[in-house]
C-alpha cells in the first residue's frame, strides 16, 4: 500500500495474511525453542493455529470497517486459542480490538496505538507479567512503534523500529529470565511475535522478507497474500506406523490445501486444511493410514451465518439434540492415549477432549465439550501446564457453568478425578478434587530432545530423562532408570505409585516394572496400567 495511505480492513487483513505465512515458514523454528527437553515444544504451533482461527472468523467481516474486522478477529482468537501462548496472542488481539473500535481505517498513528493496546492487554491479562517472555517482546515493540509515530515517522519507519526493537528484545530474553539462559535459548513466544511483527511490516509496506528458514513447513506464499475463498475446512487424524509427515503435507498441497498444517509424530499426525474440495485431502490421509475423528466444515455457510447475524461460535461441533440429555454435574477431561481416556471415563468422565503435549485442544473445543457433558455444573481437567490457560479462558465464557480444576498433568488429572461425585454437590466436588490434587507428585518419563543443561542436570539427545512436577530431576541410561530416579526422591513419604505405561510399550513390559519398582521400594503399592499416551513411555503418579 502506498506510504501514507490509511490501513482499512482489506489491507490489514492481507497483511495478516502475509504474517501467517511467515508464521507457518517459521513454525518449527519456533517450536524447537523449547526449555526443557521434552517432546512438547508447540509454542509456533499454538501461535499459528490461534492467529489461523481469529483470520476465519474476521474474513468475513470484511465489508466493514478496520474496527469491525478487529473485533471478529479477537472474537476468533478467543475460541480459537491453543495452549498459553496462544491464549496470550488471544488477549493482544483483545487489546488491538479495542483501540481499533469505530475506526473504518487508521493512520500509522492509529496502528502504533493498537500495538501498544496488544502489550497492554497481554499484561493485565497475566496479571503478574514475567519479564522475558513474549510480553516483553511485544511490549518493547510497541513502545518502539509508539516513539516513532511521535517523532512523526511514516508506517514503513514506525513499523522497522516495532520490528527491530522486538528482535532486540528477544535477543535480551535470556538475560531477564535466567531458566532461558540456563537453557541456553531465546524465548518462543517472544520469537513469535518477532515473526508475526515482520510479517505484518511485509504485508503493509511490501517489504521484501527475509529468506525462510533451511525447513519451512509446506509451500508457503510470502509474497502478498490475498484473503483465501471460502471452502471446506477439513480435519482428521491419520494413524499408522512410520507416517511421513512431509510427504503427507506435500500431497495436501498438491490437493489444493491452504492454511494446511501437519502435527504429530511416525505414529499420529492431525491435519488441519482448507480446500475446496475435501475428498483428495481426505484421500491424501487414507493413503498413508487410518483415518480418525474426520470433520469437515462448510466455510461458505460459516460465512453466510455471520452474514445474517448468526454467526457460529467457532469450528468445533456441538451435541446433537437427538442425543441422551447430559447428566446434571460433568467431568470434562484432556487425555491423550486411549488407555488414559478410559480411566478418566472409569472415574465419570462425561466427555474426553483429545488433547496433551503436541496437540493442545483449543478454549473453543474445550467449551463445546462442556456445554455438551453437564446441564448445572462441569469440571474441567487440562492435565496439561499448557492447556490450563485455555482452559481458564473457556470457563471465562460461562463461569456459572464451568470450573477449571487446575491439573498441569495426567496424573495429577486422574488423582484429582478420584475426587468427583457425579450427584454431589458443586462446592464439595470442588474441595473433594482440589485437595486430590494436594496429595499427588507427577512424574513424567521420555527421551530428551536436545542437548541441554537444565536444573542441574545435563542430558544429550536420545537420553533417557524424568521430570517430577514439570521439572527435570534426572538423565539416565535406561527408560525404567530414568523411571527410579523420578520415582527415587519421592518414596519415603509415599504409599501408592501408578504408572501408566505409553504407546508402544508391551503390556509384557508391565509386571517388569512393577517388580522394579516394588524391588526399589518394597513398602509400595504399585499398580501398572496401559495409557497408550504418545511420547512418554512412563507416567507415574506417587501418592
Amino acid at each position: 500500500m502506498a506510504e501514507g495511505s490509511p490501513i482499512d480492513a482489506s489491507a490489514f487483513d492481507a497483511a495478516l495474511h502475509v504474517a501467517e505465512g511467515w508464521l507457518t515458514a517459521n513454525r518449527d523454528a519456533v517450536n524447537a525453542i523449547n526449555v526443557y527437553p521434552v517432546p512438547d515444544g508447540d509454542t509456533g504451533t499454538n501461535m499459528l493455529l490461534t492467529h489461523r482461527a481469529a483470520l476465519d472468523v474476521a474474513g468475513a467481516s470484511l465489508p466493514g470497517g478496520i474496527g469491525d474486522y478487529a473485533r471478529a478477529l479477537a472474537e476468533g482468537a478467543l475460541l480459537g486459542a491453543r495452549g498459553n501462548s496462544g491464549v496470550i496472542l488471544s488477549q493482544m488481539l483483545r487489546g488491538v480490538a479495542e483501540e481499533l473500535t469505530d475506526h473504518p481505517a487508521v493512520d500509522v498513528n492509529g496502528l502504533c496505538q493498537a500495538l501498544v493496546g496488544a502489550a497492554r492487554a497481554a499484561d493485565e491479562a497475566v496479571g503478574d507479567p514475567v519479564e522475558g517472555t513474549m510480553l516483553t517482546v511485544m511490549r518493547d515493540a510497541a513502545r518502539a512503534a509508539a516513539a516513532s509515530a511521535e517523532r512523526g515517522d511514516e508506517l514503513a519507519a514506525a513499523l522497522d523500529s516495532a520490528v527491530g526493537e522486538a528482535e532486540a528484545s528477544l535477543a535480551r530474553t535470556p538475560e531477564l529470565l535466567p531458566r532461558l539462559r540456563e537453557a541456553g535459548v531465546v524465548d518462543a513466544g517472544g520469537m513469535g511475535i518477532a515473526v508475526l511483527l515482520r510479517g505484518l511490516h511485509s504485508g503493509l509496506t511490501g517489504t521484501p522478507l527475509p529468506p525462510p528458514p533451511e525447513t519451512p513447513i509446506g509451500e508457503v506464499e510470502l509474497g502478498g497474500v490475498a484473503h483465501e475463498g471460502h471452502g471446506y475446512c477439513t480435519e482428521y487424524v491419520v494413524r499408522g506406523t512410520e507416517l511421513d509427515r512431509g510427504a503427507l503435507e506435500r500431497a495436501l498441497v498438491e490437493a489444493g490445501g491452504a492454511s494446511l498444517l501437519v502435527v504429530g509424530d511416525a505414529s499420529a499426525l492431525h491435519v488441519h486444511a482448507h480446500v475446496d474440495d475435501p475428498g483428495p485431502a481426505i484421500s491424501a490421509g487414507a493413503r498413508v493410514g487410518d483415518l480418525d475423528a474426520v470433520k469437515v466444515e462448510n466455510m461458505q455457510a460459516q460465512h453466510e451465518r455471520w452474514a445474517a447475524g448468526h454467526r457460529d461460535a467457532g469450528d468445533t461441533l456441538r451435541p446433537s439434540e437427538a442425543e441422551a440429555a447430559p447428566p446434571r454435574l460433568g467431568l470434562v477431561a484432556v487425555a491423550a492415549g486411549p488407555g488414559l481416556a478410559a480411566a478418566f471415563r472409569e472415574l465419570g468422565a462425561s466427555a474426553i477432549v483429545e488433547g496433551g503435549p503436541t496437540l493442545n485442544p483449543s478454549a473453543g473445543e474445550l467449551l463445546d465439550a462442556a456445554r455438551g457433558a453437564g446441564r448445572e455444573h462441569v469440571f474441567v481437567l487440562p492435565n496439561d501446564s499448557n492447556v490450563l490457560l485455555a482452559a481458564q479462558q473457556a470457563a471465562s465464557q460461562e463461569p456459572d457453568l464451568v470450573t477449571v480444576i487446575p491439573a498441569r498433568s495426567t496424573p495429577a488429572g486422574l488423582s484429582a478425578a478420584l475426587g468427583y461425585q457425579p450427584e454431589g454437590e458443586p462446592s464439595e466436588v470442588l474441595a473433594q478434587m482440589t485437595a486430590q490434587l494436594a496429595d499427588v507428585r507427577a512424574v513424567e518419563v521420555t527421551r530428551s530432545v536436545r542437548d541441554v543443561t537444565l536444573d542441574g542436570v545435563t542430558a544429550e539427545t536420545g537420553d533417557a530423562i524424568a521430570l517430577v512436577d514439570g521439572r527435570l530431576v534426572a538423565r539416565a541410561d535406561s527408560l525404567e532408570e530414568a523411571l527410579l530416579a523420578g520415582i527415587g526422591p519421592l518414596a519415603a513419604g509415599a504409599e501408592v505409585v501408578t504408572i501408566y505405561l505409553g504407546d508402544g510399550v508391551g503390556a509384557r513390559s508391565a509386571e517388569a516394572v512393577k517388580r522394579l519398582v516394588v524391588d526399589a521400594h518394597s513398602h509400595l503399592e504399585v499398580d501398572v496400567f496401559s495409557g497408550g499416551q504418545p511420547h512418554y513411555p512412563y507416567l507415574a503418579s506417587v501418592e
